[in-house]
C-alpha cells in the first residue's frame, strides 16, 4: 500500500511525503512531471519525526527538491511519481492515482520515460549513452538493433556474447523503470507475429525483442506506431514503401515495439526464431493495485 502528500507547491519548488509499506522509500528518487514533461527530481530523504511517530518506517519519507515550469504549465497540474512505482500523487485532494486513470486509448505506449523526459535524464549523466540510444530509437522510430558481442579487448580474446535474455532483462527494466521478468516464445517464422494470441501482442510491455541462432532479416516501417490505430501494427506481405531493412541473428537483438507494421524478408531462419516479452515484476503490479484501492 502507497500513501503520501504534496504538502507544498510553488513554481520552483514542491515537498511533502510518500510510504510504502511494501518497500523502503528512503533515497529513491522522486520526480515532478507536468503532463509527461519531467519538471525536476529529487530523492525521499527528509526526516519526519510526525511520519515516525505515525508509524510510517524509519521516518525518512519526506521529499523537497526545486522544479522549474515553462510559460502556461499550470502549478496545480504539477503530480509526483516515485521510482519503481506505478501510482503517482497528485494535487487534486492529494490522492493517489494508478497508472492508466487517465490513459487515451489511442495514445501509444511509449514505456514509463516520453522522450522529453529521456533527453532530461541524459542531459543530468543518469543514462549510459547506450541507454538513451536504446530509449530514443524504440520511442521515435519503433526498433532499435543491439550487438551482443562486447567490444574485443586490446592485445586480448574477444569476451563471450551477451546471453539474450539478460540484454532484454536489463533494456526493457529501464524502459519501465522498474525490474521485469523475461519469457522466451519460440515461433518458426515472422509471419506468425501478426495472430492476436502472439507472444508479440500478447506482450504486457510495449516493446519486445527478436534473436535467433540465424541470420534473419525483417522490413520495418518505422516509426508506424505513432500513427493512426487502424494503421498501426501491421504484418505486411510485402515491404512497405520507404521501409527500412533491419537484421537480427546470433549476436544481435532486434528490438521492436508491437505497435509497428513490418514485412519479413526472405526465407525464415532455418533455427526458428525467439521472441523475448516482458511483463512488470508482480510485486510491482500489486503495489500499484494497492494503491488504486487506497486512493478509493
Amino acid at each position: 500500500m502507497m500513501r503520501g502528500s504534496i504538502e507544498v507547491a510553488h513554481r520552483n519548488r514542491v515537498a511533502g511525503w510518500i510510504y510504502s509499506s511494501s518497500d523502503t522509500v528512503r533515497d529513491k528518487l522522486i520526480m515532478a512531471f507536468v503532463g509527461v514533461r519531467c519538471v525536476g527530481a529529487g530523492k525521499v530523504d527528509r526526516f519526519r519525526k510526525d511520519l515516525l511517530e505515525a508509524g510510517l518506517g524509519d521516518g525518512f519519507c519526506g521529499y523537497d527538491f526545486p522544479i522549474v515550469l515553462e510559460a502556461g504549465e499550470n502549478l496545480g497540474a504539477v503530480v509526483i511519481r516515485l521510482q519503481n512505482a506505478d501510482a503517482a500523487l497528485i494535487q487534486s485532494n492529494t490522492r493517489i492515482i494508478g497508472p492508466n486513470d487517465a490513459a487515451d486509448d489511442d495514445t501509444p505506449d511509449l514505456g514509463t520515460l516520453s522522450p522529453a523526459n529521456v533527453t532530461w535524464m541524459q542531459d543530468r549523466g543518469w543514462l549510459d549513452q547506450p541507454e538513451y540510444d536504446f530509449l530514443k530509437a524504440v520511442q521515435n522510430i519503433g526498433a532499435y538493433e543491439r550487438g551482443l558481442r562486447p567490444p574485443r579487448r586490446a592485445g586480448g580474446d574477444t569476451p563471450p556474447a551477451t546471453e539474450p535474455g539478460a540484454m532484454v532483462a536489463d533494456l526493457l527494466s529501464i524502459y519501465m523503470l522498474g525490474e521485469v521478468d523475461v519469457a522466451r516464445h519460440a515461433v518458426t517464422g515472422l509471419s506468425d507475429l501478426g495472430t492476436a494470441t502472439s507472444p508479440l501482442r500478447q506482450s504486457a510491455v510495449s516493446v519486445v525483442a527478436i534473436w535467433s541462432p540465424d541470420r534473419g532479416r525483417i522490413c520495418i516501417d518505422e516509426r508506424s506506431h505513432l500513427g493512426a490505430r487502424p494503421e498501426r501494427g501491421q504484418v505486411l506481405q510485402a515491404a512497405p514503401a520507404g521501409g527500412i531493412d533491419y537484421r537480427f541473428g546470433p549476436d544481435r537483438l532486434l528490438f521492436l515495439h508491437k505497435d509497428l507494421s513490418f514485412a519479413p524478408q526472405g526465407p525464415a531462419p532455418a533455427g526458428g526464431i525467439a521472441i523475448f516479452t516482458a511483463a512488470l515484476r508482480a510485486a510491482r503490479r500489486q503495489g500499484g493495485k494497492a494503491a488504486q484501492t487506497q486512493a478509493a
